[in-house]
């Protein structure tokens, strides 16, 4: 479902932004701290790091009206960074890598306007989609699926952490060449949440014989914009799931909007 709401910038370009990721861009879990008491503070990448794995978790919506689950929900989709600026947002948290390159896809073929802005989030390499019992499944392999138990744990066996970066990758570098040379691009950007550092940092530490994806990173570098806790780790963005906060995204639609704000008289 696409959302339109804003409060940072308003100019006749910014309905062009169409923004596609996971959790993050989709705003989960920014504004929690007004709807549940005795919140958790918020923590900088260290300390959240630091946190036992039964702390990391999101409080239940459940617990939470129906009244209040609405209200929630449609201030993160004002409060999220496509919200911010005004975008478009076709994010669902949850989405595997493949899943956003379906969505993708589908909107640059199908629509009419030939003035996109795409902005790409990728997700984490951990996520895979498969078509199951006639419809696509998206898959994280440290959470169990407990509706499809045989196919997960076969997939999970047959596969290694290597295995998935490679079908990742696989799938991230053609997508991001098909959005640069749709004939309906206007201008991408690739929001980075963390996770091409978390790719760096694995390959080096277990050595896997695959530079040319660090490589491939690096040649982005100029087309990429950095969550805020990306490059600052001592500021609290942390909320207690792992998502950042209503700041965090403040601060990423700022950046975003003057990247943009350099760019779109020369692109539109």
């Amino acid at each position: 479902m696409v959302q339109k709401t804003g409060t940072i910038l308003q100019t006749n370009f910014m309905t062009n932004i169409h923004c596609f990721g996971d959790s993050f861009t989709a705003g989960n879990e920014i504004v929690d701290y007004k709807y549940f008491e005795n919140y958790p503070k918020f923590l900088n990448f260290d300390n959240w790091s630091k946190q036992k794995d039964s702390r990391k978790v999101r409080p239940l919506l459940d617990s939470l009206d129906s009244n209040k689950i609405n209200a929630l929900l449609t201030e993160e989709k004002t409060k999220s960074y496509p919200g911010l600026l005004s975008a478009n947002n076709h994010s669902v948290g949850g989405s595997s890598l493949q899943s956003i390159a379906r969505k993708v896809i589908e909107y640059l073929e199908n629509t009419q306007n030939k003035k996109n802005i795409i902005l790409l989030q990728p997700t984490g390499f951990e996520r895979w989609c498969d078509f199951v019992d006639g419809k696509w499944q998206d898959f994280i392999s440290d959470v169990p699926s407990y509706q499809y138990q045989d196919y997960f744990k076969f997939k999970v066996s047959q596969s290694t952490e290597l295995s998935n970066l490679i079908l990742w990758y696989n799938t991230f570098l053609p997508l991001v060449a098909y959005i640069q040379n749709h004939k309906k691009t206007a201008d991408w950007w690739i929001i980075d949440n963390g996770i091409f550092n978390q790719i760096k940092n694995l390959v080096l530490q277990k050595k896997f014989k695959v530079p040319y994806i660090i490589r491939s990173l690096s040649n982005l570098k100029e087309k990429t914009i950095n969550f805020p806790q990306v490059d600052d780790t001592e500021t609290n963005y942390y909320c207690p799931g792992g998502h950042v906060n209503d700041k965090a995204h403040f601060v990423l639609a700022n950046k975003i909007r003057k990247k943009l704000e350099q760019h779109y008289k020369k692109i539109l």
